[in-house]
């Protein structure tokens, strides 16, 4: 299934076509949850809780044991569920204006910290396959269980020094994030069998008519 076509698309469930997870770290991977955010119209992907248990499963903040006992608990308790979605919503906006700034803003920070303030402590790592993460331990709030290791992400990119190497897609319709790990810094795309192709498609298109 072909995604990312065009702004204003109507994309289908995260249980359909799995996440695309290209940012290089949680945190930004969180934030492109908005498909065209550059765009007039945006397409937003978390449209409920059970898309942000999805996408947390494929990004693997939780696992499916995890997943399948949140979406029992948010059909008991939906009110609770939409809250906590509209709280990972607002994380992904702060985490966006975050590293789009040209430097970390003290008012951007706080609130990362607000978050760091209500996240439980980091006192066990869990492997998963070849890799070795924090594992998250139930916080106060279990429907909030996704978001503490993107929290954990967005303070690690922060004082590692790496968040200078944040980049946004140079299609600016599309403006997802991703930290550019390449040895000269000159990685321009998300992807570049998405915008990178069709950057070359409308390139090749343009030469065309005016041969």
């Amino acid at each position: 299934m072909r995604l990312r076509e065009a702004p204003g698309m109507v994309y289908p469930s995260f249980r359909v076509a799995r996440p695309k997870l290209l940012g290089g770290a949680l945190c930004l991977d969180l934030v492109n949850t908005v498909e065209w955010r550059g765009a007039p119209q945006p397409s937003e992907r978390l449209t409920d809780y059970g898309e942000l248990l999805i996408w947390a499963e494929a990004a693997e903040t939780i696992g499916r044991k995890e997943r399948l006992r949140l979406e029992a608990m948010a059909e008991r308790h939906p009110d609770a569920a939409a809250a906590a979605l509209a709280e990972a919503i607002a994380l992904r906006e702060t985490l966006a204006a975050l590293f789009t700034a040209a430097s970390p803003r003290p008012a951007l920070v706080e609130r990362l910290n607000a978050w760091l303030a209500r996240a439980p402590e980091r006192l066990r790592l869990a492997a998963s396959g070849e890799a070795v993460a924090w594992a998250a331990e139930r916080g106060d709030d279990a429907f909030l269980a996704p978001l503490w290791p993107v929290v954990w992400s967005a303070a690690d990119l922060l004082v590692s020094g790496q968040a200078a190497r944040v980049r946004s897609c140079a299609d600016r319709r599309c403006a997802w994030l991703f930290l550019d790990t390449a040895r000269g810094r000159h990685r321009r795309w998300c992807s570049m069998e998405g915008c990178g192709n069709r950057a070359k498609a409308r390139r090749h298109y343009k030469r065309h008519r005016a041969a």
